[in-house]
């Protein structure tokens, strides 16, 4: 499986042109969609677009004067993220197929440093679902380790193509973990930044408290680059402004840090909330951190078991406002999964949605605390394996709240409280489903976030090769 930095020495070096790739890619993720069950990871393609911006990164590597990583470097963008010339329909099928104006903040930094954009990718329905299973679109993305169990949501698509190897890094959103819970499920990395750490501008599904834009990627280089390169305040976005820039030197020492005396805050009774495969395989790789100088230390987060009903009360309240038209226009349109939730949304009272805040300020102290006392909060990123997928909700949507509280047991913490929060792929169980662990840092702070996953790196944590993939 190539790596954005395998991809770009392979440019530099002239053994390849980002042309020819792009032709392999497109090519690729066309026979993967074809495929049975399927594996379509994207909806909406504008080869045209692409193959000009491949064709202006070839030349500028003839002629010595690329722009740096991202020079012709692949990759998809979540439906619900703005690209120029291309739909945004969020996952649905009654959003208007109108070409954007323009590229969301994030896609038009990507494009700047070279990135091309091969098309739009799958995702759940308006973003939410867990389980990524979406009956609007032609063909819902399986998961490439099992092709009877999901891939996660709602950035299933994005996660599916890094997965099987078509792209090297890929535009995702967070609102609930849908970076790390298909990155998890699918078996890659997955980094939601801190909250306002990129801006959200371009994406219409992250106008509440909740939402964030973030890589899902073969390597942790590529998500730290993605980071530096989308990175700072717009002027457009509120929840971007007045974010601090970037610690360059910090995130230039992350791939060397010397992680002796690191502290890594383990919670044990949050951690019995997951499935006992996944936690041991969970604490095998962060004893890989303390075999590099790394100290575990149990703590205790008491509103951590109940963040899930926070996060949802949240969400779904908020979701409800910023889709009040879509619901009104076009409820008979919507999978049923995703009615249900917005109607649940609809009825939650002030009052209710008031206590669930003064909950979440709790949550956020308690949190708070426990950072002051660890560098880095370790849990399983999800409670389950992928979970299978029925075919009745290929058909109509599936609201199976058992198997959604365990997919986002752990991930809401991290929009709740804004934290930056990555998942790290490192191991399998059963039949080879991928395991994530979870690290979450104290605002801010990614540097220390990616020190730790460079750890996990150089101690052979890495993406899975998948039962379907894409053999360059």
């Amino acid at each position: 499986m190539i790596t954005l930095d395998a991809l770009h020495g392979l440019f530099t070096r002239r053994e390849l042109t980002p042309r020819e790739h792009l032709d392999r890619v497109l090519s690729a993720l066309r026979d993967a969609a074809a495929r049975t069950p399927a594996h379509a990871a994207v909806r909406d393609y504008n080869d045209d677009q692409a193959r000009r911006a491949a064709d202006a990164a070839t030349a500028r590597y003839a002629s010595g004067q690329a722009l740096g990583d991202f020079d012709g470097i692949p990759m998809v963008v979540k439906d619900e993220v703005d690209v120029a010339g291309l739909p945004t329909r969020s996952g649905t099928v009654y959003l208007p197929a109108v070409p954007a104006a323009r590229d969301a903040t994030a896609v038009a930094r990507l494009r700047d440093a070279g990135a091309v954009i091969v098309g739009k990718s799958v995702q759940h329905e308006l973003g939410l679902g867990a389980t990524g299973i979406s009956p609007h679109e032609t063909r819902t993305p399986r998961n490439p380790h099992d092709p009877n169990c999901a891939p996660g949501g709602s950035s299933s698509g994005s996660a599916v193509a890094v997965a099987l190897g078509a792209v090297p890094v890929a535009v995702a959103s967070d609102g609930g973990g849908s970076v790390r819970i298909p990155a998890s499920l699918c078996g890659v990395w997955g980094l939601k930044p801190t909250f306002g750490r990129i801006p959200n501008t371009g994406d219409g599904n992250l106008d509440g408290s909740v939402g964030h834009l973030g890589p899902i990627a073969r390597s942790v280089e590529a998500m730290e680059k993605f980071l530096r390169v989308t990175a700072g305040d717009d002027g457009r976005c509120p929840v971007s402004h007045g974010s601090p820039p970037l610690d360059l030197a910090a995130l230039d020492n992350a791939r060397s840090r010397d992680l002796k005396g690191l502290r890594i805050g383990v919670d044990p009774n949050e951690w019995a909330d997951a499935d006992p495969t996944i936690a041991f395989t969970c604490r095998e790789a962060l004893r890989t951190l303390e075999k590099q100088g790394a100290v575990l230390r149990d703590v205790s987060l008491p509103l951590g078991r109940h963040a899930g009903a926070i996060g949802f009360v949240t969400m779904v309240t908020e979701s409800a406002r910023g889709h009040a038209e879509e619901y009104r226009k076009h409820r008979d349109k919507m999978a049923l999964d995703v009615r249900l939730t917005l109607a649940i949304g609809r009825q939650i009272s002030a009052v209710d949605h008031q206590k669930a805040q003064l909950l979440r300020r709790r949550l956020r102290l308690q949190l708070a605390a426990l950072l002051g006392e660890v560098d880095l909060y370790a849990t399983p990123t999800v409670a389950i394996a992928a979970p299978r997928v029925r075919h009745r909700a290929e058909r109509a949507g599936e609201a199976d709240q058992a198997v959604t509280n365990d997919l986002v047991r752990f991930t809401f913490l991290g929009n709740l409280t804004g934290l930056p929060a990555l998942t790290a792929p490192v191991g399998v169980q059963g039949a080879r489903l991928p395991v994530g662990l979870q690290l979450m840092a104290k605002p801010w702070d990614e540097a220390t976030l990616l020190a730790a996953a460079y750890g996990l790196e150089r101690a052979g944590c890495a993406p899975p090769t998948p039962a379907v993939h894409v053999p360059w």
